[in-house]
């Protein structure tokens, strides 16, 4: 009897033993996302790479404990040491086109010229999530992968016109990082921006400096302070700072859903929690 309950014991020990530790490289989280909140599976890991999709931490919060910041999910498509460039809605790593081999989201706008029509109930056929009708009820905006949009724009003999909605390269949005009167950036137009490694040296001229405000203040713990003439570092004035993290730069799938680096600028390897598992 003694033997059994040892045995018994042991059993029990063994699996609470793994279900830490199991727990401890996964993990079950609640995240934002574009069409709500959603659950995903987490694999906590440091090894993070270009195409990985990964939960993270929100960043634009100051004083509040990392792990109990909202969580959501972004794909990683800059590592450090890359140059992220957003042209025209086209995504580019260090001067090249990125390759982009899995479905992304993005505005589009169907409209006619006289006979309205029912663009809900024509929509509602197709995968797309349906956005404000305009002009009168003769356009209506809709979000949707390129695939879907070219199958809409194929069929819907009704629709005079059927486009994608970019935004003007001269339009700033002030949503948009790092909302500086230096940078007319917006989701569809955004960078070059280089994603720093520790140690880097970063160039701090008045007019470069703004796009590296959260990373010296938000993430490596600064007072940050500038203008047209001068920068300055914990009252110090400055032409340089160095770089004590690792930075990467994550985008939504969905373009038109802007938590992401639009809208943080490089997040830290410690605000990402790991990849997710689908």
């Amino acid at each position: 009897m003694k033997i059994k309950k040892i045995l018994i014991a042991i059993f029990i020990i063994a699996i609470l033993a793994g279900g830490v530790a199991f727990w401890m490289m996964f993990g079950f989280y609640s995240v934002k996302c574009a069409d709500g909140e959603s659950n995903v599976f987490v694999r906590k890991t440091s090894s993070i790479k270009i195409g990985d999709v990964v939960a993270y931490r929100y960043p634009l919060e100051f004083d509040t404990k990392l792990s109990s910041r909202d969580v959501y999910v972004s794909r990683v498509v800059g590592v450090p040491g890359d140059i992220v460039l957003i042209d025209d809605g086209i995504l580019y790593r260090n001067n090249k086109e990125v390759a982009e081999d899995y479905t992304t989201y993005s505005r589009y706008r169907a409209s006619v010229d006289s006979v309205k029509v029912d663009f809900v109930a024509i929509l509602s056929k197709y995968d797309v999530r349906i956005g404000d009708v305009l002009n009168d009820g003769k356009a209506c905006e809709f979000v949707c992968s390129e695939s879907e949009f070219e199958k809409i724009n194929a069929a819907e003999k009704d629709f005079s016109a059927c486009r994608k909605i970019i935004d003007r390269d001269d339009w700033k949005d002030v949503d948009i990082f790092p909302s500086s009167a230096f940078f007319a950036w917006n989701k569809d137009n955004f960078g070059p921006m280089y994603m720093p490694k520790s140690g880097d040296t970063l160039n701090l001229h008045p007019r470069i400096a703004p796009i590296y405000k959260n990373i010296i203040t938000l993430f490596e713990g600064n007072d940050f302070q500038s203008d047209v003439y001068h920068v300055r570092i914990n009252q110090q004035e400055v032409n340089e700072f160095v770089t004590k993290k690792d930075y990467y730069f994550i985008l939504n799938d969905d373009r038109t859903y802007k938590y992401d680096s639009r809208m943080y600028g490089p997040i830290p390897a410690e605000y990402i929690i790991g990849k997710v598992i689908r």
